[in-house]
């Protein structure tokens, strides 16, 4: 049995109603177009995530707490950058953004259990992978930029750029 999106009509059912009627195409609504997953590694835009030197958050992370920087949200969309991207789609794609930049880190992030390999634990500066809409947007006062924070559990990936 052919399973179907609830947004679309299988295909036996539209040639048949345009035998009928001839207007298929009203029948169906537009299927919408797949949305970038900027969480995925091959599809992220690591030249959008911020340099070190540009950020500033102004906090220093306590308990197992870490501040990242992550990727912008491109402020338009298509291959030709023509389209404005609306900013409900970026405010909501800004908190699915799972790439970015370490910037400030506790003391005790990453030190349990020495679970960690030498060499392997993140560090600040790092490009890291980290869980969708992990931790609390923070908006820093000192340079206005969007930040995120959340425990150091939640970094599942270092990002090395070849």
């Amino acid at each position: 049995m052919q399973t179907t999106s609830p947004l679309s009509i299988p295909a036996h059912l539209r040639r048949s109603a345009s035998l009928k009627t001839g207007v298929a195409a009203n029948l169906a609504p537009p299927l919408p177009r797949a949305v970038l997953n900027m969480g995925k590694t091959g599809e992220a835009r690591l030249d959008l995530v911020p340099a070190l030197e540009d950020c500033n958050p102004g906090l220093e992370p306590t308990e197992y707490n870490v501040i990242v920087a992550p990727a912008r949200v491109p402020a338009t969309l298509g291959g030709s950058g023509k389209l404005h991207a609306p900013d409900e789609y970026v405010e909501t794609a800004e908190m699915a953004m799972q790439i970015g930049r370490i910037v400030a880190m506790s003391p005790l992030a990453f030190n349990y259990d020495d679970a960690w390999p030498e060499g392997t634990k993140p560090k600040v500066g790092d490009i890291v992978w980290f869980a969708r809409y992990a931790g609390a947007l923070i908006e820093a006062a000192f340079d206005g930029k969007m930040y995120r924070m959340f425990k150091d559990k939640e970094i599942s990936a270092i990002i090395r750029p070849k």
